[in-house]
C-alpha cells in the first residue's frame, strides 16, 4: 500500500505514472451496480439492524453466483457475509486456526496474509516459488513443509501479486493431498474473473467435492465489479 500511495502522490504532483502497488482495476463500477446500491440505501426496509451473517436473501444471491460461475452450490448455511476481503480472510484463520498451528504460505503473497495468520495465533511457514514453476507451489513443496503442526494452506489462484493461474489438475492433486492428511485449504478467490491469455480459472471446491468440510473459500465485489 505503501507503494500504491506514493505512485498517487507522483500522480497528483502531475508525473505520468502506471501503479502496480494494488490489485485495483482501471475501470469504473458498473452504473448498474452503483445505481442498486443507492436504492438500497434509500429503501427503507435496509434501514434496520441486518442479521450479523448478512441478510438471507443475499446469501441466496451469492450461492447462485457461485454456482453460475464456480460450478458449486454452497448451502445458505454455509455463507458468511463479512466486511470485506480482508475480515473474511481473518475470519477464516480465526475459525480454523489453534495457537502454534502452522499454515502453509505459499510465496509471493498478499501482504495481509502472514499477519492474519499471526493474529490469528497460527505460524506462517513460507514456501518460495519463482518463474521455473511459474509462481505455483507444488504438492512435492507442501509435502516437504508438512508437519504434525501444519494445519492449513493458503490457496490463491489466480495469484496476488503474480497473477498466476494454477491449471485444473494442479489444484485437483493439492486439493487430494489436502484431503489425504486432514489439512485445511483457505482458497481465497476474488480473482477468479481477472484471468487473461487463455488461461481459466477453477475452483478447488469443483475439482475436489470430498475437500467440503476442510475447505473455506473467500471471495468478494470488490476486484471483479
Amino acid at each position: 500500500m505503501a507503494v500504491d500511495a506514493r505512485a498517487k502522490a507522483l500522480k497528483a504532483a502531475g508525473e505520468s505514472v502506471i501503479g502496480f502497488g494494488a490489485g485495483e482495476p482501471d475501470f469504473a463500477t458498473p452504473d448498474h451496480i452503483v445505481e442498486a446500491a443507492v436504492a438500497a440505501c434509500r429503501d427503507v426496509a435496509n434501514h434496520r439492524y441486518t442479521p450479523a451473517g448478512g441478510l438471507a436473501v443475499f446469501k441466496e444471491a451469492l450461492a447462485d453466483k457461485t454456482e453460475r460461475d464456480s460450478a458449486w452450490r454452497p448451502d445458505v448455511s454455509e455463507i458468511l457475509v463479512t466486511n470485506g476481503g480482508k475480515h473474511a480472510v481473518y475470519s477464516a484463520f480465526a475459525t480454523v486456526v489453534d495457537p502454534d498451528d502452522e499454515v502453509l504460505l505459499p510465496a509471493p503473497y498478499w501482504t495481509t496474509y502472514p499477519e492474519s495468520i499471526t493474529l490469528a495465533g497460527g505460524v506462517p511457514v513460507v514456501l518460495p516459488t519463482d518463474t521455473a514453476s511459474g509462481f505455483r507451489v507444488t504438492v512435492e513443496q507442501l509435502e516437504a513443509a508438512r508437519t504434525e503442526r501444519t494445519k492449513a494452506l493458503m490457496f490463491v489462484s489466480p495469484s496476488n501479486p503474480t497473477g498466476a493461474v494454477y491449471p485444473a489438475d494442479e489444484i485437483a492433486a493439492i486439493g487430494r493431498w489436502a484431503v489425504e492428511h486432514g489439512i485445511w485449504v483457505i482458497a481465497d478467490e476474488i480473482y477468479e474473473h481477472l484471468v487473461y491469455d487463455g488461461h481459466e480459472h477453477h475452483s478447488i471446491r469443483a475439482l475436489v467435492p470430498e475437500i467440503a468440510d476442510t475447505c473455506l473459500v473467500v471471495n468478494g465485489v470488490a476486484k471483479t465489479y
